[in-house]
């Protein structure tokens, strides 16, 4: 019997960032990635999809990463991953109580599959 994949909702809308989290998660059997380029998006997929982890950019066209790690987690509580080439922007006490970690750009992809290991644990 097959299980179902994990997802995990990557919520980005820069294209290459897009396609390097896809290839990072391909390599990881038992995970699925879904994509939502806005908040909207992923407000929507979340309670459709149910993810089990959430991996947010935190500069997003319609909303902060922030704003929306919160929004994500009344809809589904999840952890949040927080994706930032300002890794300084995630250093406050305020701001690690939302999320689970943060990952900064450029993305090491070593990193964030034993990030994601983490946060599923």
């Amino acid at each position: 019997m097959t299980h179902p994949a994990t997802v995990i909702l990557y919520v980005e809308d820069h294209p290459p960032a897009r396609m390097l989290m896809q290839a990072i998660i391909a390599d990881m059997t038992g995970y699925h990635l879904a994509l939502a380029g806005t908040g909207e998006e992923a407000c929507k997929a979340a309670m459709e999809r149910l993810p089990a982890l959430y991996i947010v950019d935190l500069d997003l066209p319609d909303t902060d990463g922030l704003t929306l790690a919160a929004a994500l987690r009344a809809i589904h509580e999840a952890p949040v991953l927080l994706v930032s080439a300002y890794a300084e922007a995630v250093k406050d006490a305020p701001i690690r109580t939302l999320i689970y970690d943060y990952l900064a750009k450029p993305l090491d992809p070593d990193y964030v599959v034993a990030t994601i290991h983490r946060a599923l644990a």
